[in-house]
C-alpha cells in the first residue's frame, strides 16, 4: 500500500457547493479536483484517474445521470466509484436510475457531512489498496515474463515469485481490509483472514461459493464493480460492506480481486449521530416555535391596545430584537405612490439614532440582491440569505448611507409586505449582521406578523374613516338645517309682512318675488335630496332619446346667467357646430350642465370668468367648464365628487349648498355612459371640469329607454 495522494473529482455547477465539498474533504490530504459541469468532468477523465467521483445530478447541458453514463462508456473510468449528490431529484425512480448507472451511493441534500466524508474515506482507502493489488499483480506479470527469457532467470523469478506469494499471503493474513480472490465465474478462490474475522467463515467454507451467495438482498450487486450493501455473516447477522472489484489477468484464466471494508459500526455510529442531530434540531425548533408563538401573542395584544399604529410598529420592532433580528425597518404607503420615511428600531440605541439621522429610503435598500421596492410593487415576500459588502455597495451609492448600513449590520434579511384589502400597505424587514440567519420558517413567521399588523392598520383606518364619516354626517345635517332654514325664514318673514296689509304695490310685488325665489331654492334643495335618495336606492331613471347636447348647454346657461350677472361673473361659451347628437335624457343633461355651471359661478369671485366649451372629440362629445375661482386643493381633489363632502367645514363656509351637485352630476354622467373628471392647479388657481359623452352617429328618432341605476 502506498501513501501517495489520490485524485478525487468534485462535479457541481454551483461554485459554492464545490467550495463546501472542498472544505469538507480538504483535511483528507488528497488531490481535490473541481469540475463545474459534466463536460469539464469528462475532459478531466481523459487524462487523469480518480479514486472516487462526487457528482451533482441537477446540472445544465448534461446532467449527472448523462455524465455518469458517458463515464461508464470509457474503459478507463468504467469502474470508478460514483456518489451522486442531489437536492432536487429525490424520488425513488431517480435513486434507482443512479444505481442502474453504476453509482455506489445516492445522497440527497442536505446530507450529514460526516456520512459523506466517511464514504469518501472508504473509497479512497479501497482505491489505494486496489492500486496496490494492481501493482502487485503487474509485478507478478512482469516476473512471469522474465521467467520465460531463460532458465536462470526463471529460477530467480520463481524465488522472487514465491517471495511475492508469501508476501501476498502475509497481506491476506494480516490486512485489516477484506481481500477476496474470485475466478471468472465470481467464485471464491481465496480470502483474507479479515473475511473470517468479520463474517465468521473459514477459507474452506467460502471456497467455490459465489460472491452473490453472501449478499443479504438480491439485486444487481454482483455485476457492479463498486457497491455498498449488506452481507450475511455466519451467525446470521448482517454486516454493511463497502467493496470494489478489480479484474486481474493471470494467464489463461481471469481472476478478480475484491477489496472491502466493514462499515457496520461506522454506519451505526452515523445513524446514532443523525438521530441525535435530529432530536437536537427538533428541540431547538420547538423552543423557537414557542418563542415565535409568544411573540405573536404579545404583538397581537400590543396591536389591539391602540390605534396609534406608528408607535405600535416601533414597539413591535423593538419586541423582535434581539430574538428575531438585530434591527428592523418599516415603510408604509402614503397617498399616491409615496412611501413614508423608515421606522427603524435597533438593539443598539446609538445605531438606531444613526439610522434616523441618515434617513434610509426604500430605494437605498433596493437592488438586484436586495429589492425592497420590488416587495412593495409585487406584494411577494423575499428572503436574502447573504449580502456581502460588494453587493451592498452596488445597492447604496450614497457614501454616508453605505457607511451607516455597514455599522447597522446587513448580511441577511427577510422582507415581507403588509397586505391590505386592495394594495400593499407597507413592508416590514428583519435584518441580521450574520449570513444565512433566516430560513423559510422565519419567512412564514414574518408573514404571519405582517398579516396581524395589516389587520391592526385596517382597523385603525376603518376607525378613522368611521370618525370622518360621523363628522361628515354631523356637518351635513348642520348644513342641511341651515340651508333649509334660510329660505324658510325669508318666506315666513315676508308672509307676516303681507298679513299686515300695509304694503304698497311695489313692496307687495317684491314680497311675492322673494317668497317665490326662496320657495324655488328650497324646492331645489329638496329635489337634490330626492335625487340622492334615488341614486342610493337605485331608482333613478333616464328617459333616453336623441338630444342635441348644445341645446342642453344653452338652456343651462340661460338659467345660470342671471345669478352670474348679479355676482359679476362673466360667462363665455364656445359651441362647435359639429358637436352632434347623443342618446340622453334632456332634463338630466341640462341638470348636469347646470350643476357644473352653478358650482363654477358659486366659487368664482366678482370679476371672474367661467368658460364653457363644447366640441366633438373623435367618437365622443366633450364638454369643458373652466373657471378662475378659488380652485381645489390637492388634498380634497380625490373627494370632490363624493356625496356630502365639501372642502369647507360648517364653521368656515362662505358659499351655500349641500355639496350634492357634483355627486349627482357624476352619477348622471355615468348613467349616460360618460366620464366626468376634475382638475385644478391648486387653491386660488381655478378649476376645470371635463365631461365626455359617447357620440351617436345615427340617432334613433323617438328612442325611449328607461335606464335604472345599477349602483
Amino acid at each position: 500500500m502506498t501513501d501517495d495522494k489520490v485524485n478525487i473529482l468534485l462535479v457541481d455547477d454551483h461554485a459554492e457547493n464545490l467550495l463546501a465539498l472542498e472544505a469538507l474533504l480538504s483535511d483528507l490530504g488528497q488531490n481535490l479536483i473541481r469540475a463545474n459541469s459534466g463536460v469539464e468532468a469528462l475532459r478531466l477523465l481523459l487524462n487523469q484517474e480518480f479514486a472516487v467521483i462526487l457528482l451533482d445530478v441537477d446540472m445544465p447541458i448534461i446532467n449527472g445521470f448523462e455524465t455518469a453514463a458517458l463515464i461508464r462508456q470509457r474503459e478507463r473510468s468504467r469502474h470508478t466509484p460514483i456518489i451522486f449528490l442531489t437536492a432536487v431529484n429525490k424520488a425513488e425512480q431517480h435513486v434507482m436510475r443512479g444505481f442502474a448507472l453504476g453509482a455506489v451511493d445516492y445522497l440527497t441534500k442536505p446530507f450529514v457531512p460526516e456520512v459523506l466524508r466517511s464514504k469518501v474515506v472508504a473509497f479512497v482507502e479501497l482505491h489505494k489498496k486496489t492500486e496496490e493489488v494492481k501493482r502487485q499483480a503487474e509485478l507478478l506479470k512482469q516476473m512471469v515474463g522474465e521467467l520465460a527469457d531463460n532458465n536462470d532467470q526463471i529460477r530467480k523469478l520463481n524465488v522472487e515469485l514465491q517471495s511475492q506469494r508469501d508476501f501476498i499471503s502475509t497481506v491476506l493474513d494480516t490486512a485489516d481490509s477484506i481481500i477476496v480472490v474470485l475466478d471468472a465465474e465470481k467464485k471464491v478462490v481465496r480470502a483474507s483472514r479479515a473475511f473470517e474475522r468479520v463474517l465468521g467463515y473459514s477459507l474452506d467454507e467460502v471456497r467455490d461459493r459465489t460472491l452473490a451467495s453472501f449478499f443479504f438482498s438480491t439485486g444487481p450487486w454482483a455485476d457492479m464493480p463498486h457497491a455498498e450493501n449488506y452481507w450475511t455473516a455466519k451467525d446470521g447477522t448482517n454486516r454493511l460492506i463497502a467493496w470494489s472489484t478489480t479484474p486481474l489477468m493471470t494467464g489463461p484464466a481471469d481472476h478478480i480481486i475484491l477489496t472491502a471494508i466493514d462499515m457496520t459500526e461506522r454506519k451505526r455510529a452515523e445513524e446514532e449521530r443523525e438521530q441525535f442531530i435530529r432530536g437536537e434540531a427538533a428541540r431547538v425548533e420547538a423552543e423557537a416555535s414557542e418563542r415565535r408563538a409568544a411573540f405573536l401573542a404579545e404583538a397581537s395584544t400590543m396591536l389591539a391596545s391602540t390605534i396609534d399604529y406608528e408607535k405600535t410598529l416601533i414597539n413591535i420592532s423593538r419586541l423582535a430584537i434581539p430574538t428575531f433580528a438585530d434591527w428592523c425597518f418599516v415603510y408604509l404607503s402614503l397617498e399616491g405612490e409615496e412611501i413614508s420615511s423608515a421606522l427603524i428600531a435597533h438593539s443598539d440605541p446609538q445605531k438606531e439614532y444613526l439610522a434616523q439621522q441618515v434617513e434610509l429610503r426604500p430605494q437605498d435598500l433596493s437592488s438586484h440582491k436586495l429589492p425592497v421596492v420590488r416587495v412593495f410593487q409585487t406584494g411577494t415576500p423575499e428572503l436574502f440569505s447573504d449580502i456581502n459588502e460588494e453587493e451592498l455597495r452596488e445597492s447604496v451609492t450614497d457614501e454616508q448611507k453605505f457607511e451607516a448600513l455597514k455599522q447597522l449590520g446587513l448580511r441577511s434579511a427577510v422582507v415581507v409586505p403588509i397586505p391590505g384589502r386592495h394594495a400593499v400597505l407597507g413592508v416590514i424587514g428583519f435584518v441580521s449582521p450574520k449570513p444565512d440567519r433566516y430560513t423559510s420558517t422565519e419567512l412564514i413567521f414574518a408573514q404571519e406578523l405582517a398579516r396581524r399588523i395589516s389587520l391592526a392598520l385596517e382597523n385603525a383606518r376603518l376607525y378613522r374613516e368611521a370618525q370622518q364619516a360621523n363628522r361628515a354626517k354631523d356637518e351635513f345635517l348642520a348644513t342641511l338645517s341651515h340651508e333649509l332654514r334660510t329660505p324658510l325664514n325669508a318666506i315666513l318673514g315676508w308672509t307676516q309682512i303681507l298679513r299686515a296689509k300695509r304694503l304698497d304695490e311695489v313692496t307687495t310685488t317684491r314680497a311675492f318675488e322673494a317668497i317665490e325665489r326662496n320657495a324655488k331654492a328650497q324646492a331645489e334643495l329638496i329635489e337634490d335630496m330626492l335625487d340622492v335618495s334615488r341614486i342610493i336606492t337605485g331608482r333613478l331613471r333616464l328617459e333616453l332619446q336623441p338630444v342635441e347636447i348644445a341645446s342642453a348647454v344653452d338652456a343651462a346657461l340661460d338659467s345660470v346667467r342671471p345669478t352670474a350677472d348679479v355676482k359679476g361673473v362673466k360667462l363665455e361659451c364656445t359651441i362647435n357646430g359639429d358637436a352632434g347628437i347623443i342618446s340622453g335624457d334632456p332634463h338630466r343633461l341640462q341638470q348636469i350642465v347646470w350643476n357644473l355651471l352653478s358650482n363654477a359661478v358659486k366659487f368664482t369671485p366678482s370679476g371672474g370668468l367661467v368658460r364653457v366649451h363644447l366640441e366633438r372629440a373623435d367618437s365622443n362629445v366633450k364638454l369643458t367648464v373652466r373657471d378662475t375661482g378659488k380652485g381645489i386643493s390637492p388634498h380634497f381633489l380625490p373627494y370632490v365628487f363624493d356625496r356630502f363632502r365639501q372642502a369647507e367645514t360648517m364653521i368656515s363656509r362662505t358659499a351655500g349648498g349641500l355639496g350634492l351637485g357634483l355627486s349627482i352630476a357624476r352619477h348622471l354622467v355615468e348613467l349616460h355612459g360618460g366620464v366626468i373628471e376634475a382638475s385644478s392647479e391648486g387653491e386660488g388657481r381655478g378649476a376645470t371640469f371635463t365631461v365626455t359623452f359617447p357620440f351617436r352617429e345615427t340617432p334613433v328618432v323617438g328612442m325611449q329607454n328607461a335606464v335604472q341605476n345599477a349602483s
